[in-house]
């Protein structure tokens, strides 16, 4: 008989310090390990559900057996708010963390609840945004665009820094357009090209074939004109742009 993982008996251990707590209502086996995608880089990450009583919340890392153990605790209610804030920003995180899941032990029946409300977000569409933040977007884009030349033309070595920013805020400007949700940094490269990654994590397909293209070239290439094309694209798909005359007039604050 196979004996058991070293990161099971580290789950174990760790939840021996909460199950028994009055306060502690649920745990959850979410991340990597949840959905079976786990390299030997990956910590094991839990989800407490803590009472609603409760009036704090809690995350750390513990290693045990040398496994390391990130773990979130949050009352109910705590987590519904994450839901609702994180849909304004274009961010599923935690929606996604609780539809992944796997339960650890429920006192109560609230992971069931907790999951419902969790699938519900993860189908809510987002904000379409305004054409105000569209124009100051198209500008502030050119302008790291232009940094970016200027940077490679006197062979600043923050080139490659500003390179890669660049390249993280097109997919980020893209993404918001588009009304989806923005692939994390960490992620955003297997998301693209392997399909049954992506559909592990519960992120659907981008809508647009050749901005995929574009920004894998250009991240693999790391090629200034390559990275320009991928930004001359993204202004086509915005309704164009061009320095020369640009302005954009609102209305005052105060």
């Amino acid at each position: 008989m196979s004996s058991k993982p070293k990161w099971q008996s580290a789950l174990e251990k760790f939840l021996k310090d909460w199950k028994d707590k009055d306060f502690v209502e649920a745990a959850l086996l979410t991340g990597s390990y949840a959905i079976g995608m786990e390299t030997k880089y990956s910590d094991v990450d839990v989800y407490i559900i803590l009472s609603d009583t409760v009036e704090w919340r809690e995350r750390g890392n513990k290693v045990i057996g040398g496994i390391l153990i990130e773990y979130f605790a949050n009352p109910p209610r705590q987590i519904k708010h994450y839901f609702e804030k994180e849909l304004k920003e274009n961010n599923r995180s935690t929606a996604r963390i609780i539809t992944i899941s796997k339960v650890l032990f429920d006192k109560t029946g609230i992971t069931e609840e907790l999951k419902r409300e969790a699938l519900e977000y993860m189908k809510k569409p987002f904000k379409k945004p305004d054409e105000v933040w569209v124009e100051i977007t198209k500008y502030f884009f050119w302008d790291m665009l232009d940094s970016l030349k200027d940077a490679k033309e006197r062979n600043d070595p923050s080139f490659n820094h500003l390179y890669h920013l660049t390249l993280s805020r097109a997919l980020e400007v893209y993404s918001k357009f588009l009304c989806i949700e923005t692939p994390p940094a960490s992620k955003a490269y297997r998301l693209f090209t392997d399909e049954e990654f992506r559909k592990a994590y519960l992120f659907e397909p981008f809508p647009d074939e050749k901005f995929v293209a574009l920004f894998l070239n250009a991240m693999q290439e790391e090629n200034l004109e390559t990275l320009e094309k991928l930004v001359v694209y993204i202004f086509e798909k915005m309704g164009g742009f061009n320095i020369d005359g640009w302005r954009l007039r609102t209305k005052t604050e105060v």
